[in-house]
């Protein structure tokens, strides 16, 4: 993926799927579970998804970052989870 290339199936529906829940974290194991898409593919995308110019303005992503559905699940804090989070800004590319 590249900021002139159109986004693949498989981006566009993870990207649908932050901008329905605007502000959550999610780890890339939850977020690669509720897309249904290979979770390889989503943590490479996380980790290239703050480069991208078009897209950088309305979606975040960090490493070791909380996740909505892990860390209401994990009793102690004791869950491991994935390298990286992400989330939508709930903000409109361009805007």
């Amino acid at each position: 993926m590249s900021a002139d290339a159109p986004l693949s199936p498989e981006e566009a529906k993870a990207l649908q799927f932050l901008d329905r829940q605007p502000g959550e974290w999610y780890c890339t194991h939850c977020w690669a579970r509720a897309v249904g898409v290979d979770v390889r593919f989503i943590h490479r995308f996380s980790t290239i998804l703050p480069t991208l110019t078009a897209l950088a303005a309305g979606y975040e992503a960090m490493a070791d970052g909380p996740c909505k559905v892990c860390d209401a699940r994990r009793p102690g804090g004791t869950v491991l989870k994935s390298a990286r989070s992400v989330r939508s800004r709930g903000t409109p590319v361009g805007a």
